[in-house]
């Protein structure tokens, strides 16, 4: 074997040992296997034709091994794209790559099959030559160089894309195994190839490395740290030098000296100037080279100061949030506050029986340095792996951990899209007296470098001391919940008397009004039938007296029917049974034919109604006799709180509309009477309402602020809603001397649909 092939036989046997390795570490199911281990075999039998050929087991043209070398390669650069792609994460489809790879190969099949007509030499603008043999190896090199392209542009898209260090600083290792294999190419061009075999070995165990290992060195750290003992070195080189050499000066000019003493005290010198200024450029070199821009004691002393007897939550976080941001040059941070939920007894699983899991309640209390509205909640269980880390094991994770460590692989969608929406770099827990009561979430630091070791241990010092500061904070908050809670339910149990106590004054109230009103139509009959007894038994009652007294028994009947019906339409429309027979015509007929009930009760008072405008109002689907029954009330309404000769006008109108379903006609009923008073805009319509005292009341229709059992306007608006439409009045104020008068404004559908009660008509 030739010495140059030492390298070939090495990676011969190291390819199968590395493959062993990463299986071993990875196993056969992991997705990166699946790419891993093809893209080794390619490189095995590379090196393995080497071998073969000096050893003469394998008896082919150097031609023929020359193409085969590069055809590998762009097989390697195939399969190194899509290696690149999975070690990335990059999302998207790769049918693209496929078509561009499917594209080479048929590029490299046309060249091979054509070859045998194509020239033995071509001139190329009469500088350069090339061979028929060259034409194969140049269409495999540009096939690699558009698929290594590739794994260029994803490296930079994806660089741009991560806001993390750690995502970065594995780039850059990735970033090296692509240089290795580039140079190994550009080896293999100038006819190196077993340098190029070293390189290529050197580039698949750097390769397997980068893959294998989870917690990378930091490159950019390892770059400052050197640089900082380089300069350290040198300054120390340069004092003692320049010690020496101004001694070695000074003492050539002197008689006689005792080297021992002048050394010592040289020495001396030296040990007193030197320390000192080391240290001077010690400090330089961490603020300005390795980038430390906190002194630890001084930092858990300020923060001490500041965090101490605040007690509400909103200003601890500002406190906490703020300073540990500014501390750790972190671009935005938060605040979370965890509460533990445990399940009840009774909650069960419905598959096995066992208790169900708890959750840990995760309420953003701050957020600063994003544009976002606030920090998102979150519930987690128990099981999950981010809980275990921060909650039972009490360690800081960084997001790389949860992109990229085997052990975060399985958390749910929620708490991914949960993470990937705060976009932060690191997690601190808060615990206090065995308990997880907080989280502090980081993200990248300015300087674009990660959090490391003494940024962990003093942001755990931070938590330690924030902890009982927070659980104090947050029960205190959680008073101030509760305290509130307690002033609300006082509201509503004060609320509730009001009402109850209005209901049963309402009760008592309508007790009063029915009995009122059920009194004079039942004195009457009782009256009537009195009369018409005794004029029997006297044997006086003639026909002209008899018809009177029907009449009037009539009437007190009609009264009673009248009272009892509109009992029966509460009810329905408090039990949403009121049914309506709906029809499509027009209102201005329905509202004459109310109207016109009236005209006597209108003459009688000497009042004017006049009606315009619903001659130009579109049919609409309604159950005319029930329209007809609210304007019935609303012009009785008017006429009653209205002095006599005053006015009563009904005027309407279609409202303002954007598509055909939503047109809407408005019908108002305004009158010149003695108003409304403001807080009983909205009282008129309940039940039992009365406008005065039930002593002033009396039973008359129409009579100068009469009024009825307080029923009228309650079945108004229930007719109204019942239609689809709205009901409510307006009025400048109550007074009975200038009476600025009020009016009441009926929204009707023309064309009812989703919001409509089908249950309570029919059509």
């Amino acid at each position: 074997m030739a010495p140059e092939n030492i390298i070939s036989t090495i990676a011969i046997v190291l390819y199968p040992l590395i493959i062993g390795v990463f299986l071993k570490r990875r196993g056969f199911h992991n997705p990166m296997a699946y790419l891993f281990i093809p893209y080794i075999i390619p490189f095995w039998l590379r090196d393995l034709g080497y071998v073969a050929l000096d050893l003469e087991w394998l008896l082919v043209p150097d031609s023929v091994a020359i193409r085969a070398s590069f055809y590998i390669l762009f097989v390697l650069a195939v399969l190194y794209l899509h290696l690149s792609r999975v070690f990335l994460g990059a999302e998207g489809k790769t049918w693209r790559w496929h078509l561009v790879g499917l594209a080479g190969l048929l590029g490299l099949v046309i060249v091979e099959v054509y070859a045998p007509r194509i020239p033995e030499t071509h001139s190329i603008a009469g500088r350069w030559t090339i061979t028929r043999q060259q034409i194969p190896v140049g269409v495999a090199l540009l096939n690699w160089g558009v698929f290594m392209g590739g794994v260029v542009l994803l490296l930079l898209a994806t660089r741009r894309r991560v806001h993390q260090p750690l995502h970065k600083n594995r780039m850059t290792y990735w970033f090296l195994t692509l240089t290795l294999s580039v140079l190994g190419t550009a080896l293999l061009l100038i006819q190196r190839p077993q340098l190029a075999s070293g390189l290529y070995l050197l580039h698949v165990l750097s390769t397997t490395g980068v893959i294998l290992t989870h917690q990378l060195p930091d490159v950019r750290h390892a770059i400052r740290q050197f640089v900082g003992y380089l300069i350290t070195t040198l300054v120390s080189i340069a004092l003692y030098a320049g010690g020496f050499l101004a001694a070695q000066h000074i003492l050539r000019t002197a008689p006689a000296y005792d080297l021992v003493a002048v050394s010592v005290g040289l020495g001396l010198v030296l040990a007193v100037l030197f320390n000192p200024l080391l240290q001077v450029v010690r400090r330089f070199v961490n603020s300005r080279v390795l980038g430390a821009k906190y002194d630890h004691s001084q930092t858990l002393r300020e923060y001490s100061q500041q965090i101490n007897n605040v007690v509400e939550l909103e200003h601890l976080a500002s406190t906490v949030v703020n300073f540990i941001q500014g501390a750790l040059n972190a671009q935005y941070s938060a605040l979370f506050v965890v509460h533990y939920e445990a399940p009840s007894k009774d909650e069960i699983s419905e598959e096995d029986g066992e208790p169900v899991e708890g959750v840990y309640r995760l309420r953003g209390v701050l957020e600063r340095g994003k544009e976002d509205e606030g920090a998102p909640t979150i519930e987690l269980t128990p099981s999950s792996a981010v809980v275990d880390c921060l909650q039972r094991e009490r360690a800081c994770l960084t997001q790389y951990d949860v992109d990229l460590h085997p052990r975060f692989r399985g958390i749910s969608t929620a708490e991914r899209a949960w993470l990937e929406r705060l976009d932060m770099d690191l997690y601190v827990p808060i615990h206090a007296q065995d308990k997880w009561v907080g989280l502090l979430t980081l993200g990248p630091k300015r300087s674009g470098d990660r959090y490391f070791e003494p940024d962990l241990l003093l942001l755990a010092t931070l938590a330690d001391q924030t902890a009982v500061a927070l659980d104090n904070a947050r029960l205190f908050d959680d008073l101030k919940v509760r305290n509130e809670e307690i002033r609300r339910l006082n509201e509503d149990l004060a609320l509730a008397n009001r009402e109850l106590t209005r209901m049963g004054r309402a009760k008592s109230d309508f007790i009063d009004i029915a009995s009122h009103e059920l009194r004079t139509p039942l004195t009457q009959v009782k009256g009537y039938t009195d009369i018409m007894k005794e004029m029997v038994e006297t044997d006086s009652l003639n026909p002209s007296v008899a018809e009177n007294m029907v009449r009037g028994l009539k009437v007190a009947s009609k009264r009673l029917e009248e009272i009892v019906d509109m009992m029966f339409d509460v009810a329905k429309i408090d039990t949403e049974t009121l049914s309506l027979n709906l029809l499509r015509g027009p209102v201005a007929p329905i509202i004459e034919a109310a109207a016109d009930k009236w005209r006597p009760a209108l003459e009688e008072r000497e009042q004017t109604l006049t009606i315009n405008g619903l001659d130009r109002l579109p049919p609409i689907l309604s159950d005319s006799r029930r329209l007809e029954q609210v304007f019935s009330h609303l012009i009785q309404n008017a006429i009653k709180f209205t002095p006599n000769g005053g006015r009563i006008r009904i005027t309407g109108h279609m409202q303002a509309w954007t598509l055909p379903r939503d047109q809407k006609i408005e019908i108002i009923v305004s009158d010149t009477g003695i108003g409304i008073a403001p807080e009983e805009l909205e009282s008129i319509f309940d039940k039992f309402y009365r406008p005065s005292d039930v002593l002033l009341h009396s039973t008359d229709k129409t009579k100068f602020k009469g009024a009825g059992p307080g029923l009228g306007l309650t079945i108004v608006q229930g007719i109204v809603e019942a239609h689809g439409g709205r009901i409510w009045a307006e009025s400048p104020g109550y007074d009975e001397e200038t009476c600025p008068g009020g009016s009441f404004h009926v929204v009707l559908p023309v064309h009812p649909h989703q919001s409509f009660p089908e249950r309570m008509w029919t059509a």
